[in-house]
């Protein structure tokens, strides 16, 4: 960044100075080529004031008179009589020189009195400043003055002035370059893991805030990566653990059954528990696929219009036979019908899954409530129940992926400690919100808040 600034000021500075060298330059070839014009004029006038002031005197020889001056000056003299004959040039030789009838300098001196013009000069093969004048017996004067005079003087003035720039542009940029290092000193130097804690301009307090900011959610990320790749492991040791046990357990009873150990009247009994074996790692794996499958394709799911009043009371009515056998009175009440968007199969996942765990967690002759509403906070589907409770510590765990309440992870409930998990991934394809609430010894409510349709 400090080359940078420093790359730009420079140029800046380079393009400053070169405008200022032309600028001047333009300026100075005005003004010396102004002296110039104004130097022969004078001169021209001086010599005829001499000449008229002879002539008043009595005394003659112009062409003396003007061979004297021209002698002294570095301005090319010439004296034309009023044919156009050359009668003296104070740098060739009149005898050799052309009429000078038709030059434009003497024709229009001759009807106007005076003349001052630049043109090319075929004598001198080059560009001159010309001045003529009448005298007042009709001979005409001129003087002249070559525009390489004019060159010479601009060249010795913009070494002059070149130099003295680049003195300016040396010393420019090295007042440049120590501000730029002065201001780059602190941003160098910046505590970048705690922008805020820095003693910085002003102006970059914005863009310290921001880069706060980042470095917050950056860290947040960062825990989140790890709490993500802590839940990864645990969950492929458990996975590992919850395949390996109903395997075990059923290569153990096929073993015991292939070898004759069993008797003939014991083998139903065994056949029972490896098909109750096979059947929960069964559901183990098919909820894995279903985890997976959430993990993968969470935005790509069809939704479409489901009545979830409907779909509450199918749901208790699948459940009515397990409730029976522990004479659990199973309630609904609220909105028969309810039409919201959302994935038919999922939606049924999260009303099965959390009634089906109230069902199993209550005791005999407990009670399963099921209700759904709609409230300024949108579409409220709850399950409640009075059976055995959460714990505080334990209700924010409880949709991990294979985390039970019990911790000896009993399997009397037949579950595979996923059902909750599949819970919490099914409502974040909904944008739905779930609440807990629960006290040991007297019963659980879980809601489900859905978003209304706008």
């Amino acid at each position: 960044m400090r080359k940078k600034m420093l790359k730009n000021a420079s140029f800046l500075v380079i393009v400053a100075v070169f405008l200022s060298f032309v600028t001047a330059s333009l300026v100075m070839y005005e003004k010396v080529r102004d002296a110039v014009k104004g130097s022969i004029r004078d001169e021209a006038e001086y010599v005829r004031t001499l000449m008229e002031a002879a002539r008043e005197t009595g005394a003659s020889g112009d062409v003396y008179l003007v061979s004297t001056v021209g002698q002294t000056t570095a301005n090319r003299i010439t004296l034309v009589d009023s044919a156009g004959k050359v009668l003296y040039d104070s740098e060739e030789d009149p005898e050799t020189m052309e009429n000078h009838a038709s030059r434009p300098e003497f024709i229009e001196a001759r009807e106007n009195g005076s003349c001052e013009m630049v043109r090319y000069s075929e004598t001198l093969s080059r560009q001159t400043f010309y001045y003529a004048v009448r005298l007042d017996n009709g001979e005409i004067l001129r003087v002249a003055r070559t525009t390489d005079s004019v060159f010479k003087t601009l060249f010795s003035g913009t070494l002059i002035l070149g130099g003295v720039l680049l003195l300016v542009l040396l010393f420019t940029i090295y007042i440049i370059t120590v501000h730029t290092n002065k201001i780059m000193e602190p941003i160098n130097e910046l505590d970048l893991e705690h922008p805020l804690n820095n003693v910085i301009y002003e102006e970059m307090r914005p863009l310290l805030g921001r880069l706060d900011e980042q470095n917050r959610q950056i860290a947040r990320q960062m825990e989140e990566l790890k709490e993500a790749g802590e839940v990864r492991r645990e969950f492929s040791a458990n996975v590992s653990h919850e395949l390996k046990t109903p395997l075990m357990s059923i290569s153990g009873y096929a073993e015991i059954m292939e070898n004759g150990l069993v008797r003939p009247e014991d083998i139903p009994e065994f056949a029972g528990r490896i098909h109750h074996e096979a059947t929960r790692l069964k559901t183990l794996v098919e909820d894995i696929i279903e985890l997976s499958k959430l993990d993968e394709n969470s935005g790509k799911l069809p939704f479409e219009t489901v009545d979830i009043g409907e779909m509450s009371r199918e749901v208790l009515k699948n459940l009515e036979h397990q409730a029976e056998k522990k004479k659990i009175n199973l309630i609904f009440t609220g909105e028969d019908t309810r039409n919201i968007r959302g994935v038919y199969r999922l939606l049924y996942e999260i009303f099965y899954n959390l009634a089906d765990n109230a069902v199993k967690y209550t005791g005999e002759c407990g009670r399963v409530h099921v209700d759904l509403r709609e409230t300024p906070e949108g579409i409220v589907w709850s399950v409640e129940d009075n059976g055995i409770g959460i714990a505080k510590e334990d209700q924010e765990r409880i949709f991990e992926r294979f985390y039970r309440v019990d911790k000896s992870h009993s399997r009397e409930t037949g579950g595979t400690g996923l059902g909750l998990s599949i819970v919490k991934h099914a409502a974040l394809v909904h944008q739905a919100k779930i609440r807990v609430e629960s006290e040991v010894g007297k019963g659980t409510k879980i809601t489900v808040v859905f978003q209304k349709e706008n």
